[in-house]
């Protein structure tokens, strides 16, 4: 599992690439009325949803249902990122 920053190279570079984003969920990331990507979790390898940091806490986005492991890690490392930005 990996958070994406908005912005990221690996998503601006793979933008069109269906081994990153899937083609489904391409327009959930990059948008022509919002001119900037959204943050984004890679689950193996591949986007699996958005993410924020909503009033100091972390609030994750799944396109799907995550596996019980995916999500405790996806909130283990939420936690530690909102510590850290607070």
């Amino acid at each position: 599992m990996r958070l994406l920053p908005t912005w990221d190279a690996t998503l601006l570079v793979h933008a069109r690439r269906t081994g990153v984003l899937p083609e489904e969920h391409r327009t959930r990331i990059f948008s022509s009325r919002v001119p900037h990507s959204f943050p984004t979790f890679l689950i193996d390898g591949v986007v699996a949803g958005t993410w924020s940091v909503e009033d100091g806490r972390f609030v994750a986005s799944p396109f799907r249902t995550l596996a019980s492991a995916d999500r405790r890690e996806l909130e283990e490392e939420g936690a530690r990122l909102a510590a850290f930005v607070a």
